[in-house]
């Protein structure tokens, strides 16, 4: 694998895409969108390529830590972790606790305890402003556990990983029994498993990419099943919800866009992308524009949930909060996550 893999920015672009066009049905047009064409609209899509993503290039880079040196550095991985995300998250609270003060925005106790401790997934429905911190929060806690399974348990951690793709679609089912609050859909114990498949094609990243090579090379057409499973994953959630057929106990914890087959379906379309350069998927996704969403991916997530708070007043509407969630964005960027990654260099 090359330092920079190409296709992930244009990916985590896509994602991002997915993510605010979904808030954007959501706040300005009162999910309009969603209710007529939901195939299109889905925002819990672009969090899961997130997760898968994420769990495949930190594991990526693991392998080589380890392959190159025989070991990884626990401390050393906590600290590009920490000047990666904690910068620009504490800067949002900080800003939050600004707007709190100056009467604008209110946050409870509660709220602000799960933000800064990285448990929000405990209680996202607190208020709008900090609910998306529910997925960095999983992301977080999943990367408190990997590295020490990863190291310590070498012989173990395939066993680990397909333990928790098994056990996670199984708390979907029981979730739909329940409803337990504490383990419903942004959740830690519904949505992990997104991350470890990640993992997983990362273990296993020659095998899978010599089957698809295998299979390609047989069968063109199947270069494109994986991309073709996500609209029929939607489709299908659909049809059973029009035509009340009653299988949300297979479509929860499989089939829907956030469950098993669309992990899958993540993993090889990932592959596809980086591999298969030839294709005009992988051209789109590594041009100017992808790579500078990609790359600004991360600032625009955790700042855009404030720009579709109508606590913001005229800043929340169209096209005004677009504007501003970028400009944001871009000095969140350029302000602060270069400057603490090129920091990060030097710490190391």
């Amino acid at each position: 694998m090359h330092k920079q893999i190409p296709s992930l920015n244009g990916l985590r672009a896509i994602s991002i895409l997915l993510v605010i066009i979904a808030h954007i049905d959501q706040k300005n047009f009162d999910e309009y969108f969603h209710n007529n064409w939901p195939m299109l609209i889905d925002g819990q899509l672009g969090v899961n390529v997130f997760f898968v993503l994420s769990g495949f290039l930190i594991t990526t880079l693991l392998l080589q830590e380890e392959k190159a040196k025989e070991t990884i550095s626990l401390n050393g991985f906590y600290i590009k972790r920490a000047f990666r995300i904690f910068p620009v998250y504490y800067t949002l609270l900080a800003v939050y606790l600004l707007f709190q003060l100056a009467g604008v925005l209110y946050f409870s106790d509660a709220s602000w305890l799960t933000s800064l401790t990285y448990t929000k997934y405990l209680n996202w429905h607190e208020d709008w402003e900090t609910g998306h911190l529910w997925s960095l929060s999983i992301e977080e806690q999943f990367y408190l556990v990997w590295p020490f399974v990863f190291r310590f348990a070498k012989k173990y951690r395939k066993h680990f990983a397909f333990g928790i793709i098994l056990i996670v679609p199984a708390l979907r089912m029981l979730y739909i029994k329940t409803q337990y609050q504490w383990m419903d859909e942004l959740t830690l114990f519904q949505r992990v498993d997104a991350i470890m498949w990640g993992c997983v094609f990362a273990m296993y990243h020659d095998k899978l990419l010599a089957l698809c090579q295998n299979y390609i090379a047989k069968y063109k057409w199947i270069i494109w099943l994986p991309f073709l499973a996500i609209p029929a994953l939607s489709a299908f959630t659909l049809i059973n919800h029009q035509l009340d057929l009653h299988m949300g106990a297979l479509i929860v914890p499989f089939g829907n866009t956030t469950g098993t087959i669309a992990d899958i379906a993540i993993g090889f379309i990932v592959l596809i992308c980086i591999h298969y350069q030839q294709t005009g998927v992988f051209k789109i996704l590594n041009n100017k524009p992808m790579d500078y969403l990609g790359k600004l991916s991360y600032s625009l997530y955790i700042w855009q949930q404030l720009f579709f708070s109508p606590q913001m007043g005229m800043a929340s509407s169209l096209p005004l909060n677009i504007i501003l969630l970028f400009a944001v964005a871009n000095i969140s960027y350029y302000a602060i996550e270069k400057p603490c990654l090129r920091l990060k260099e030097k710490f190391l």
